[in-house]
C-alpha cells in the first residue's frame, strides 16, 4: 500500500512516496532509516514521547510500546498486532547503548517474543556505524537500490557536518528548554534539559559550549533528562549566551515574555526554537546539528 507522507518529519523540501509493510520494526534508528528508505511497518517500537518525528510516522505505523516497556515485560501490544496482522518478519535493532537516559531499555530483548510466536527477525546491528546499519537495512527491506543512494547522501551530508565541526568552539553558555503542549487539555509545560543527554553529547560538548541549565533545578531529579518546570524565575542566574527551546515553543514562549518583565536584561538574550535530537533521528543528524551551528554562531 502506498501513501503520500510530508517528508517535513524527515526535514526535506518534498513529498515522499511511503510504502507500508507487514512486519515490526523495535528500534528508533532502524525505524528512520526504514522511512528514509520508503518504508513504514505495520507496527513500531521507538521512544515516541521523546523523538518528534514518531508523531508523523505512527499515522500510518501503528505504536506498540516503546523499547523500554518491551524490555520490562510489557508486550500485550506487541503480542496482539503480531496475532491480527498474521506478522511473520520482525526487523530489531542492536546497539550499544540503545538509550543514554533509560540503560535498561534493550530492542534485542523482543526477540524472545517473537521466537515464540513464530516470527522471523532481522537484526540490525550499528556496531559499524550508520552507513553499514542502511546497507542492513535496506537488505531486510527489498530496497537495495534506495540503500545505496541513501547511504551515498548520508555520507556526503555527515561529511559536510564534521568540515563544519571541524575545529569550531562556539564556547558559549546555553540553556535548552523543552516545550511540551497536550492537545486533549490545552495546558503547556516546560521542562529544563539537565546537562549530560543528548543536547550535550552530539551538539553543545563538540561545539565548545556549556549547557548551563542545571542550575535552574539545582538538587531536582531528572526523568529521563528533563526536570519540570512551572516558572522560569532565576534563568538569567548563570548568564547564559543564548536560550534554545524544543519541542513546542508556544508555552515556552509565554513563559519568557512574563519573565522577561520581571527581568528586563534577559530579553536581551538571544532565544532560538530549534529541533531537538535524541540519537533517533540518525539520517536527518547533520540537517539538525547544522541548524544548530548557524544559530549558535
Amino acid at each position: 500500500m502506498g501513501f503520500c507522507l510530508s517528508a517535513s518529519a524527515a526535514q526535506a523540501a518534498t513529498y515522499k512516496k511511503i510504502e507500508k509493510k507487514n512486519l515490526i520494526i523495535i528500534g528508533d534508528r532502524v525505524v528512520d532509516i526504514a522511512y528514509n528508505l520508503g518504508v513504514i511497518p505495520v507496527g513500531l517500537s521507538a521512544r515516541c514521547s521523546m523523538w518528534p518525528m514518531c508523531e508523523k510516522i505512527k499515522v500510518i505505523g501503528q505504536p506498540v510500546g516503546c523499547p523500554g516497556c518491551v524490555s520490562k515485560g510489557k508486550t500485550a501490544k506487541l503480542k496482539k498486532l503480531i496475532k491480527q496482522k498474521n506478522i511473520k518478519l520482525a526487523l530489531v535493532e542492536k546497539s550499544d547503548p540503545f538509550c543514554i537516559l533509560v540503560p535498561k531499555a534493550n530492542p534485542l530483548d523482543a526477540i524472545k517474543v517473537f521466537q515464540k510466536m513464530g516470527v522471523k527477525v532481522i537484526t540490525i546491528d550499528f556496531k559499524e556505524g550508520i552507513p553499514s546499519a542502511i546497507q542492513q537495512t535496506a537488505a531486510a527491506l527489498g530496497k537495495k537500490e534506495q540503500g545505496a543512494k541513501l547511504k551515498e547522501t548520508y555520507e556526503k551530508n555527515l561529511t559536510k557536518l564534521n568540515n563544519k565541526m571541524k575545529n569550531l568552539k562556539i564556547g558559549k553558555k546555553v540553556v535548552v528548554l523543552n516545550g511540551v503542549y497536550q492537545a486533549a487539555t490545552g495546558k503547556s509545560f516546560i521542562r529544563v534539559e539537565v546537562p549530560g543527554g543528548y543536547t550535550d553529547r552530539f551538539i553543545l560538548t563538540p561545539l565548545g559550549c556549556q549547557n548551563v541549565g542545571g542550575a535552574l533545578v539545582k538538587g531536582r531529579k531528572a526523568v529521563k533528562g528533563y526536570v519540570g518546570l512551572r516558572k522560569l524565575k532565576g534563568l538569567s542566574k548563570n548568564k547564559p549566551d543564548v536560550i534554545v527551546i524544543t519541542g513546542d515553543a508556544t508555552g515556552v514562549q509565554k513563559a519568557l515574555t512574563r519573565q522577561v518583565a520581571n527581568d528586563p536584561e534577559l530579553g536581551k538574550v538571544p532565544v532560538y526554537s530549534l529541533p531537538g535530537y535524541i540519537d533517533s533521528s540518525v539520517i536527518e543528524k547533520p540537517a539538525i546539528v547544522s541548524k544548530w551551528i548557524w544559530a549558535l554562531k
